[in-house]
């Protein structure tokens, strides 16, 4: 009886916690190495600052990383990879507010996007492991080009994670795809933190683009790319790469998100 009375009571603080409206924050770090085949890519500071009900993700930002980074790289994974790595001032965000079901993002090219939070159909398994002081659980699923596999916290009962990685019962501590060319691995957290100030929306006075519009974008962006290099390369009569409608393996190398047009 002392015993099941302590487990109801650790339960009820548990739910009274996690009713309280506490905001947290999570050091992230992220490594992008897109063609590389491994996780070799530049090695940046990200954060995620959420509460009950809406999380914000930040990275490529100057005051995270100390400094402004503009600099051309070089990466040597299965393949070799030169890569321009910059950073600005506002940085690349993501905000979900997942309790009204949008997303909303600051992205490549400073591109504004509004639209529903993304559904990813995850697989939970059994498999745990522990990360930091928590046990997470795996969790596997196929997103817009890529295959995932997630670590999660059900400590943390919150579906949040980096960049649009959400929709898990628990806070997303761990996350990469299938060589780690896209990688989010847990610094350090924050649970509860005073720095509640940094959670709010991306602001935005312009035309926001749709998932779909941001998709359009890009895929037309890479094939003027592909265009052009295809002219230098004629030019210099260097056999280049054509373009047809199989776009999303080539987006895959340079870009998160492998959008293809005939989807």
């Amino acid at each position: 009886m002392i015993r099941l009375t302590l487990l109801i009571c650790t339960f009820l603080f548990s739910f009274y916690g996690f009713s309280q409206n506490k905001t947290g924050l999570v050091y992230y770090g992220e490594i992008q190495s897109m063609g590389a085949g491994a996780p070799v890519g530049p090695d940046l500071n990200a954060i995620l600052v959420f509460d009950n009900n809406r999380s914000l993700y930040i990275t490529r930002m100057d005051s995270l990383e100390g400094e402004h980074i503009r600099e051309q790289r070089n990466f040597e994974g299965t393949a070799r990879i030169s890569r321009t790595v910059t950073t600005n001032e506002i940085g690349f965000r993501h905000y979900n507010d997942f309790k009204k079901g949008i997303f909303t993002s600051r992205d490549i090219g400073f591109s504004y996007i509004k639209d529903h939070t993304p559904k990813i159909d995850w697989n939970i398994s059994s498999e745990t492991k522990a990360i930091g002081k928590f046990t997470a659980n795996k969790a596997t699923a196929h997103f817009r080009g890529r295959d995932y596999t997630a670590w999660f916290t059900p400590e943390i009962p919150l579906p949040i994670g980096p960049w649009k990685m959400q929709g898990l019962p628990g806070l997303i501590l761990e996350a990469y795809d299938t060589n780690k060319e896209i990688y989010w691995y847990f610094k350090s957290i924050e649970y509860p933190t005073d720095k509640s100030y940094l959670l709010k929306p991306i602001e935005h006075d312009g035309e926001w683009m749709s998932t779909e519009d941001f998709k359009n974008h890009m895929i037309e962006s890479l094939k003027r790319a592909l265009i052009s290099g295809r002219m230098s390369a004629e030019s210099a009569n260097i056999r280049g790469i054509y373009v047809n409608n199989k776009t999303q393996n080539l987006m895959l190398r340079s870009y998160i998100e492998g959008f293809a047009d005939d989807q």
